[in-house]
């Protein structure tokens, strides 16, 4: 079995749900109430995507693994 990794970015809705969105595959975006249920959502979403390109022979989206880094602003 060959394992993928992908980038899942979160991010909070106004309305509190947050969005659980992978930038390497294109439209892969779930929502939940917490980021843990997101990120469960999201891995089946993947799980699923996966699974339907090898059961067709297709090559799965290569995902680049950005840098990311976290910088604090005063305001």
């Amino acid at each position: 079995m060959k394992i993928s990794k992908y980038v899942v970015v979160f991010e909070r809705e106004a309305d509190g749900r947050i969005i659980a969105s992978v930038p390497g595959v294109p439209g892969c975006h779930v929502y939940g109430r917490s980021r843990r249920s997101a990120l469960k959502r999201v891995r089946k979403a993947l799980e699923f995507f996966v699974q339907e390109l090898a059961g067709i022979g297709q090559p799965l989206p290569r995902q680049e693994h950005p840098a990311t880094v976290q910088i604090r602003i005063g305001v």
